[in-house]
């Protein structure tokens, strides 16, 4: 009997880590995918906007699903003394989190 309720104390709390996740990601989590591809991009591209000014700041303004598994986030990328860039961003569930699938410049200020 002991046994049985030690077990149930220890899986409780922990279904919900078992379950499959949010179908969505955090506004958080895609503040970081996005700042980590750009910053990674301006690495590899020196000759683009991306390359000459640094990103100072990712303002995430929508997320939406674009099937199961895969999602749509549309943001403002500030760049410091460079343009505004608003871009749309695809992501995919993997198995330990987002990853960046690719991405769309829909206009620039």
């Amino acid at each position: 009997m002991r046994r049985i309720l030690t077990i149930g104390l220890v899986l409780i709390p922990a279904l919900p880590f078992l379950s499959c996740g949010e179908r969505l990601p955090s506004p958080r989590s895609a503040e970081r995918i996005i700042t980590r591809h750009f910053h990674s991009y301006g690495k590899k591209f020196k000759e683009s906007d991306f390359g000459k000014h640094k990103l100072e700041r990712v303002e995430v303004r929508e997320i939406r699903e674009m099937q199961k598994g895969m999602a749509e986030v549309e943001s403002y990328l500030t760049l410091k003394e460079g343009p505004v860039y608003w871009v749309r961003v695809s992501l995919r569930k993997k198995t330990l989190g987002w990853k960046y699938l690719a991405w769309e410049t829909l206009g620039a200020r």
